[in-house]
C-alpha cells in the first residue's frame, strides 16, 4: 500500500484539474457567447426591435456556441442583409442597394479583444473553488 501523501495529492490534483479545465472552458465559452450577443444587440439598428429580439446563443455541443440573429421562429429574415448589405439586380426592387450596418462582427471584435482578461477571471474563480474544496483534506 502506497502511503506517500504526495502521490495521492498528485493523483487528486490531476483528476480535479482535468475536470476544472472542462468546467472553466465551458463557463468561458458561455460567457463570451453571451457577451457577444449582448454587445451585438446593443449595436443592432432598431426600427421595430424585431432584429434585436431575434438574437440568441445556440448550444452546438460541449465546447461550441453560435450567436445568431433572425431565421427560425423569429420571423426576421433580413438579419444578414442588415449585417452585410444587399444589392437587388432584378425584381421589384431592381437596382436598390441596402448599405451594410454591421452589428455582429464589431461585437465579436470588441468582446474577443478583451477575452484574455475574462479568461483570467474565470480561471481565478475555478481555482478558488478548487482550493476551497481541497484545503481541508491534507
Amino acid at each position: 500500500m502506497n502511503r506517500d501523501p504526495f502521490q495521492k495529492y498528485k493523483k487528486d490534483l490531476l483528476k480535479v484539474s482535468a475536470g476544472m479545465a472542462g468546467v472553466a472552458g465551458i463557463s468561458f465559452i458561455d460567457l463570451l457567447a453571451h457577451q457577444i450577443l449582448n454587445e451585438a444587440k446593443r449595436k443592432a439598428p432598431v426600427r421595430t426591435g424585431a432584429l434585436r429580439a431575434s438574437g440568441r446563443v445556440m448550444n452546438l455541443g460541449t465546447h461550441s456556441r453560435r450567436v445568431e440573429f433572425g431565421g427560425g421562429q423569429s420571423g426576421v429574415m433580413y438579419a444578414a442583409a442588415v449585417e452585410f448589405g444587399r444589392f437587388s439586380p432584378t425584381g421589384r426592387q431592381r437596382g436598390s442597394v441596402t448599405m451594410p450596418q454591421p452589428y455582429l462582427r464589431p461585437a465579436m471584435v470588441k468582446v474577443l479583444g478583451g477575452a484574455r482578461k475574462e479568461l483570467k477571471k474565470v480561471l481565478q474563480v475555478e481555482y478558488k473553488k478548487f482550493k476551497k474544496s481541497y484545503s481541508g483534506s491534507i
